[in-house]
């Protein structure tokens, strides 16, 4: 399949990466000489330096044999452009990043206002979104769900008093099934074997039922508390959507911003939010409204190092999370090395869910990157013409990298073992590690 991707940010870079990793015919249009540059010498892709809104420069992309184009410039009117002319030349599937209210308000685009784009992917309240479901479950640095969520994914740093420290694989017994299908230590991902021991400060990926994760969490050690009080830092359209969602949830909001005129604005559209007119690195307003008996503290400016400062202030004065925006992907490890609890990059989360819409399928349900691109965990259906259907998991010679995290069958989740086996009609969560995706989905396709 020929894929277009306009825009050689990070966004781009990231969908870029992942679908070259899977051997397919990938085209980038980016104006910028350098980023074009940096692509060439990085990816197995080819380049193409222009505008995408050209006809001229989405010919010469090859505009006529693709089948999916993405516009993720930071300019909105070129993606949509970019999105139109694409459907005159008889693309099949068009994206566009929006960032503009104006453009996104109702989700009129998505009603067909304006034809030729097929989805909408708008930043902010993509990431404003993110951050609610880990304010939802404060002690991950990650959640997801699956099988019309009851099957739950949760990101969690093993404490050192946990009493799992030092442990096998083997030896973890409990009375809930659940699954640890990976380990992050030092920076490098291992999908764990039953030898592998569980070390203190290491970041484990566990698949489990969602009904049973509190109790799943407790055994390894950490404790789940609710959050009832948030301070969000930076009054942005992220902030804003961020404040609305909790609203919604009855969680009490406060929000620090620094602009008087986007403080009244905001005021305007929420009804049980404190808008608060000051600068989030005053200490003395920082104690006054209470940042250090928050639940969770929020920085969301579009400054990474006031974001930091900010999230570290608050922690200093005893707030029980902090999650920091990062624009920069590569700073997210330092900011949770330096005592941030939870680095959240819109451009990732954006790449995310641009690749769920591309793989959904007849096989794929969804598919969600992890730890910073690292692994992705996909949600795949058997059918009766799968390679894997009627096959014990035992049985199967299953990828290197990759591991069968859960079966959703007759709305029941079955944590499985090697004696399981898998079903027509079965939707399994699969975890895999970037060189093995393309094989995973061979085996979930035609015998």
């Amino acid at each position: 399949m020929r894929v277009i991707i306009i825009g050689a940010g990070k966004v781009g870079y990231n969908i870029a990466q992942i679908l070259a990793y899977e051997n397919q015919d990938v085209v980038v249009i980016e104006q910028n000489e350098e980023r074009a540059r940096h692509l060439e010498e990085n990816l197995d892709v080819q380049v193409v330096i222009g505008s995408g809104a050209s006809c001229r420069t989405l010919e010469e992309a090859g505009i006529k044999e693709a089948s999916l184009l993405v516009a993720v410039t930071e300019i909105d009117e070129v993606n949509m452009i970019a999105c139109m002319m694409a459907k005159q030349y008889g693309v099949l599937k068009t994206i566009a990043r929006v960032r503009n209210p104006e453009y996104v308000e109702d989700n009129k685009l998505n009603k067909g206002a304006i034809s030729g784009i097929d989805l909408i992917i708008n930043p902010e309240l993509v990431t404003a979104k993110e951050i609610a479901k880990l304010i939802e479950v404060p002690e991950a640095l990650d959640v997801v769900y699956y099988a019309d969520g009851k099957i739950q994914l949760l990101e969690l740093k093993i404490p050192g008093h946990a009493p799992v420290a030092g442990k096998k694989m083997k030896d973890l017994k409990f009375n809930c099934p659940f699954l640890i299908v990976a380990i992050v230590r030092e920076g490098h991902m291992i999908i764990p074997r039953g030898d592998d021991v569980v070390l203190p400060e290491d970041i484990i990926f566990i698949l489990g039922k969602t009904k049973e994760m509190i109790r799943i969490e407790r055994f390894l050690g950490t404790e789940r508390q609710k959050a009832e009080r948030v301070m969000i830092l930076g009054g942005d359209l992220t902030g804003y959507h961020l404040a609305k969602i909790l609203e919604e949830r009855k969680i009490s909001v406060k929000v620090i911003e620094k602009d008087y005129k986007r403080c009244m604005e905001i005021s305007k559209h929420l009804e049980n939010t404190l808008v608060l007119h000051g600068d989030g690195t005053d200490l003395d307003l920082l104690k006054e409204e209470g940042a250090g008996e928050t639940d969770v503290f929020v920085c969301l400016t579009d400054d990474d190092k006031l974001n930091l400062l900010v999230a570290l202030l608050s922690k200093h004065l005893g707030a029980k999370r902090t999650i920091a925006q990062v624009r920069r992907s590569d700073y997210i490890s330092l900011m949770e090395g330096v005592g941030v609890d939870v680095g959240i990059s819109p451009r990732i989360l954006t790449a995310n869910a641009i690749l769920r819409f591309i793989k959904k399928g007849v096989n794929v349900v969804s598919v969600t990157l992890l730890s910073q691109a690292q692994a992705e965990m996909m949600e795949l259906v058997v059918t009766p013409e799968s390679k894997v259907v009627n096959k014990k998991l035992k049985e199967l010679v299953f990828p290197t990298g990759a591991i069968i995290g859960s079966i959703y069958r007759n709305n029941q989740v079955i944590v499985p073992t090697g004696e399981d086996y898998l079903k027509s009609g079965d939707t399994v969560t699969v975890f895999a590690l970037p060189k093995a995706i393309g094989k995973v989905e061979e085996y979930f396709t035609a015998k």
